[in-house]
């Protein structure tokens, strides 16, 4: 019987794995590390079609022993039309990830027999995924190029497009639909434009946020396990991307960009895993372009130094664009 009400708690601990629902965690949409040196600036009017491969590997001490990885093939297409608006070009662009993601992690599960005994056990669970991530639509986008500084703006909608099962160890979308604004510029201090600094700003505002909390459940046997259960919270993201660069050759630039992204959540109770998390990366890039071809490709790579109640780890992501 003990062994019975044990099993039964362990089942419902993957209602505890919805917490890592995203990538890499619930209530996120844009996947930060996307952008580098000269994100903050777009090139001029023409169609564009451009493929990011990310990968991502992190661990976590919340939930016990948790480890992800994830790869995102992120294809996105983009026209620049050539029209103004405010003095800008504008444009437009649609993303249709696809990600493949394993995770795993332990959970302490605490179980009141009806002869008034607790048992506590650890249950280990793991789970992979591969499919359609949350698809993002930016039907406003604006650039502008002055002699010293180019600016970007945009406004783009995250649908709620991907996998998410509370049920399932291993999502790959949210639940929500979610607004984002994205603001940045490149800066080039000299006159030949071969150093650049950019910085890049995307605002997300989520109509809800995904999360977990304890809960107790009564077993049909008349045990009373505690355990999770699942619950939503509004939330908004701020992600900022940054790049110092040089040109070293034609057409081939070499620097160093990072990252810092925090989630802002509305959900005060503490027991809420990765709510009101933060995290920062840094490494170097280098981005050529083949004129001719109309092909450019970059390849950064990102240490996370510094991961507040989410998971920390590496990033690394091949981006190739090719203009039509």
């Amino acid at each position: 019987m003990k062994n019975k009400i044990i099993f039964a708690a362990a089942g419902v601990t993957f209602l505890a794995s919805s917490v890592q629902a995203q990538l890499p965690i619930a209530g996120v949409h844009y996947p930060v590390g996307l952008e580098g040196i000269k994100g903050g600036s777009l090139p001029g009017p023409g169609i564009y079609f451009r493929d990011d491969n990310l990968f991502y590997s992190g661990t976590s001490d919340n939930p016990q022993n948790y480890s992800t990885f994830i790869y995102l093939q992120a294809p996105q297409l983009m026209w620049l039309t050539g029209w103004k608006l405010l003095g800008a070009d504008y444009g437009m662009d649609v993303m249709v990830p696809l990600a493949y993601k394993e995770a795993k992690d332990d959970h302490d599960i605490i179980v009141s027999t009806p002869g008034g005994s607790v048992i506590t056990t650890t249950v280990s669970e793991g789970g992979s995924r591969f499919g359609l991530g949350s698809i993002k639509i930016e039907p406003l986008l604006l650039s502008w190029h002055l002699s010293g500084f180019d600016f970007v703006a945009g406004y783009a909608l995250w649908l709620p497009s991907g996998n998410n099962d509370t049920f399932s160890v291993v999502n790959l979308g949210n639940r929500c639909w979610t607004h984002m604004m994205t603001l940045g510029t490149v800066w080039y201090p000299d006159k030949e434009k071969s150093w650049a600094v950019s910085v890049l700003n995307h605002f997300e505002f989520n109509s809800t946020q995904s999360g977990s909390k304890m809960g107790t459940i009564l077993t049909p046997g008349g045990a009373t396990i505690t355990s999770i259960y699942h619950i939503d919270s509004p939330c908004s993201v701020f992600t900022v991307e940054w790049g110092l660069s040089k040109t070293i050759c034609h057409d081939t630039d070499l620097g160093i960009s990072g990252y810092y992204q925090k989630m802002f959540s509305r959900q005060t109770d503490a027991t809420v895993a990765f709510s009101d998390s933060s995290v920062a990366g840094i490494g170097p890039e280098i981005r050529t372009q083949i004129s001719r071809w109309g092909l450019s490709a970059s390849f950064r790579y990102a240490y996370e130094f510094l991961a507040d109640n989410r998971p920390q780890g590496h990033t690394i992501n091949l981006t190739l664009t090719k203009r039509f």
